[in-house]
C-alpha cells in the first residue's frame, strides 16, 4: 500500500491547486457556493465592508436645512428623522437602509403614516428581495410581494437606488456584480476547510522498509489506530522496520493565506475601502498616528462621499422643499485635542467662529448657562 511505503516528500498545495478547484466549481465539476445577498455575508471580507460602511453611515448625525438663496438655516429635525419606525431607532433604521444598498444596490420603504402637512412621519423598510420591476406601456412598474405600488411621492413606496446604470431606475447589486470574486473567496474557504478537515493530506505516514501486502498494510494501520484511539494517550510501540512520521502542512505553505488576502483586496476594491480598514494589508502600505487623520479624510472623500450624496438626495425627497437632509461628517475628521483647540482659537481670532460655537463643537454648554442643580444626598445625578 502506498501510504505505508517510503514516499517522496509531500508536495505543498499551491495557488494553482486552489484556482483549479475554484474553476472546477465554476464549471460545475464540484458543488460550488451559491452567491446571494445573504450568503455573501458569510465571507468575512464582505461582512467587514458592510459593517464598516453601514456602521459609520448609520451613526453620522442627520441634519435638516432650509436653503433660501445663499442663506442656509438649520431646522429642528422632523419626527421621521428622530424615530422613523415605531419598532426601531434611527441608527438601526439607517443601518438597515445602508445594508440593503451595499448588498442589493437598492433600499425600499413603505410610507405608513403622514403628518398634517402630508409628509411622511413613518417609513417601514422593506426587504429588497420582495420588490420586483417590470416595464408596462413604456413605464416602470414596481410590485411588493406581487402588489403593484407607485413610488414616492406619487405612491407609498420609497426607493433609494445606488450603482445605477443609464436606462435602469433601480441600482445594481454589488454582490451580484462581484459574484465571481465573492464565489472565489467562498470556494477558497470551502477548499481550505475540506483540505484540513476532510483529509486533503494524511495526518501521518507509517514507513515500512520492506514491501507490504494490502492485508499487512491494513493490519498495521488498524493496529496503530486502535492503539492510539481515545484519550488515554498511551505510547505506541512500533515493530522493527516501521517508522511513524507526522505530516505537517502549514496554511502558509498551502498558500491559503495568500488566496484569502487576495480576496480581501478584491472585496475592498469593490466597496471602496482601504484593505487595512477591514483587517487586510497591501504591500508597502502602513497606517500611523501621523497619517490617520489624512487617511480618514481620503476615505471620506473617495470612499464614503459617493455613498452619502445619493442617500442624502433620496432622504431629502421625504421633506418639503426647499428643505434638504445632510449627514454631518465632522466627527469623522475629529482631530486630537491639541489640534482641535488650536483650530478653534484660529476661528475665534478670525471672527468666523464664536466662543459658544466652538464650545458647541466640543459638546459644551454656552458660556453663562447655569449648572444643573445638585442631586439630593443618596440620589444618583
Amino acid at each position: 500500500m502506498g501510504l505505508f511505503r517510503r514516499q517522496p516528500e509531500q508536495r505543498a498545495v499551491t495557488a494553482g491547486d486552489i484556482l483549479a478547484a475554484i474553476n472546477d466549481r465554476r464549471s460545475g465539476n464540484m458543488a460550488g457556493p451559491s452567491v446571494t445577498n445573504e450568503s455573501a455575508m458569510r465571507l468575512s471580507a464582505v461582512w467587514a465592508c458592510v459593517r464598516l460602511i453601514a456602521g459609520v453611515g448609520s451613526t453620522l448625525p442627520l441634519d435638516v436645512y432650509r436653503t433660501q438663496g445663499d442663506a442656509q438655516t438649520q431646522l429642528a429635525k422632523p419626527s421621521l428623522f428622530v424615530q422613523p419606525s415605531p419598532d426601531m431607532t434611527l441608527s438601526t433604521w439607517l443601518y438597515q437602509l445602508w445594508s440593503s444598498l451595499l448588498t442589493a444596490g437598492n433600499a425600499y420603504g413603505l410610507v405608513t403614516a403622514t403628518g398634517a402637512n402630508g409628509w411622511p412621519t413613518t417609513v417601514e423598510l422593506v426587504n429588497p428581495a420582495a420588490v420586483s420591476w417590470s416595464e408596462q406601456d413604456g413605464e416602470w412598474v414596481t410590485k411588493v410581494d406581487n402588489v403593484t405600488l407607485a413610488r414616492w411621492p406619487i405612491g407609498p413606496l420609497f426607493h433609494v437606488p445606488l450603482f445605477t446604470m443609464a436606462g435602469c431606475p433601480w441600482g445594481m447589486s454589488p454582490v451580484q456584480s462581484a459574484k465571481a470574486a465573492i464565489a472565489a473567496g467562498l470556494s477558497a474557504e470551502q477548499f481550505g476547510s475540506s483540505f484540513f478537515n476532510a483529509g486533503g493530506n494524511p495526518n501521518a505516514i507509517i514507513y515500512a522498509e520492506s514491501e507490504l501486502s494490502a492485508d499487512q498494510a491494513e493490519g498495521i494501520k488498524s493496529a496503530f489506530v486502535n492503539a492510539t484511539a481515545g484519550s488515554s494517550r498511551e505510547p505506541a510501540v512500533m515493530g522493527a522496520g516501521l517508522r511513524y512520521e507526522r505530516v505537517q502542512v502549514s496554511p502558509d505553505e498551502a498558500q491559503f493565506l495568500d488566496a484569502q488576502r487576495f480576496t480581501v483586496e478584491q472585496v475592498a476594491r469593490i466597496y471602496g475601502v482601504f484593505p487595512e480598514m477591514i483587517g487586510g494589508a497591501t504591500s508597502g502600505s502602513s497606517v500611523t498616528y501621523a497619517n490617520r487623520e489624512q487617511r480618514a479624510a481620503d476615505w471620506l472623500t473617495f470612499g464614503l462621499l459617493p455613498y452619502l450624496i445619493p442617500i442624502e438626495e433620496s432622504l431629502s425627497t421625504l421633506v418639503p422643499r426647499p428643505q434638504r437632509v445632510r449627514f454631518n461628517t465632522g466627527g469623522l475628521l475629529r482631530s486630537d485635542t491639541k489640534t482641535r483647540y488650536e483650530t478653534h482659537a484660529i476661528g475665534i481670532a478670525s471672527q468666523f467662529l464664536t466662543v459658544d460655537e466652538a464650545r458647541a463643537l466640543e459638546d459644551l454648554a454656552p458660556i453663562g448657562t447655569p449648572a444643573p442643580p445638585a442631586a439630593p444626598p443618596g440620589v444618583a445625578p
